[in-house]
């Protein structure tokens, strides 16, 4: 048995040495050097070259090195009777609680204003709600939305989470369906996305879901980016429906240049940067979900098919 490392700008030095070590009786291939495609049984991946999974017939799992799979999606011949497993380990969730908390006060506490004003040389100080005063909205309540929602619950914020089907979480008040989306939008102070990329959700945050949302509330997206029509966003940002918004994922990425996004006044832009994949702790959780296939059990959390994430 083999395992294929394929990640272009990982340290596949580090992984090598951490199997060794982890699964020493396991030969590791690093893309492009397979060896043998016969003897492949697992493809840890990010962002695998289009038609080269197919070219593997021994393969028991395809190993998602990041929480999406959406960059092993894009290739149509992705083989379907083979589990994708992807990767939402504990430090991933969280420095994604800790972005997604930084956003947050950064809009509570006017932080946003005082940016601008240091560029314009103005000193003045402006009084904020309390954290009682806000209500925090979160979108999507998976393995990454369930403990952003704890947390700022845990912080005193009162706290609504939406999620395609009922969920029941401590101190959150849960909504969902898309019929009850429109009641999370206008409650909320921050909406904060953590939605998968599915055909339901693609598009989902579009004009007439930013004219539900409270006027002058802030958006933070850390899930997907074609989530969020860009146009809509920035209509919404200039007609002052919507008072700021940080942006860590997008539609298209690296973000080009040229997108309007870079110099507009009230939008925050990061590379992906929420919660980027720790060496480390990504082995452990892949090597533990090797182990449980070779036993004979289920991996965790493997991608849904039918719900698309």
């Amino acid at each position: 048995m083999s395992i294929l490392f394929s990640w272009e700008n990982g340290n596949a030095d580090l992984w090598q040495r951490e199997f060794a070590t982890r699964l020493p009786s396991q030969q590791f291939q690093i893309f492009p050097d397979v060896g043998a495609v016969d003897d492949v049984e697992y493809a840890l991946v990010w962002m695998p070259p289009i038609g080269d999974l197919k070219r593997y017939p021994n393969l028991k799992a395809i190993l998602s090195i990041g929480a999406g799979c959406d960059h092993i999606l894009r290739d149509p011949d992705v083989p379907k009777n083979v589990p994708i497993v992807r990767l939402v380990d504990d430090v991933s969730v969280r420095d994604m609680s800790h972005f997604a908390l930084h956003w947050a006060l950064h809009f509570q506490r006017n932080f946003y204003l005082y940016a601008e004003q240091q560029r314009d040389g103005i000193w003045q100080r402006h009084s904020y709600r309390d954290i009682s005063q806000h209500c925090i909205g979160v979108l999507g309540l998976g393995g990454m939305g369930t403990p952003i929602a704890r947390m700022f619950a845990n912080l005193g914020f009162e706290v609504l989470g939406w999620s395609r089907g009922r969920k029941a979480v401590d101190a959150v008040t849960c909504f969902a369906g898309l019929d009850e989306l429109p009641e999370v939008l206008a409650k909320s102070t921050i909406v904060i996305s953590v939605l998968p990329l599915t055909s339901e959700t693609a598009g989902l945050l579009n004009c007439d879901r930013f004219s539900q949302m409270k006027a002058g509330s802030f958006l933070v997206n850390i899930g997907r980016g074609p989530v969020i029509n860009d146009a809509n966003l920035i209509a919404a940002l200039d007609e002052g429906q919507l008072g700021a918004a940080a942006l860590d994922v997008f539609d298209v990425e690296p973000l080009p240049t040229e997108h309007p996004f870079w110099k507009h006044p009230r939008v925050y832009v990061t590379p992906h940067a929420a919660g980027p994949t720790k060496d480390i702790s990504a082995i452990k959780q892949i090597v533990g979900n090797i182990g449980k296939i070779e036993k004979g059990e289920d991996p965790h959390p493997v991608w849904n098919r039918q719900l698309g994430y």
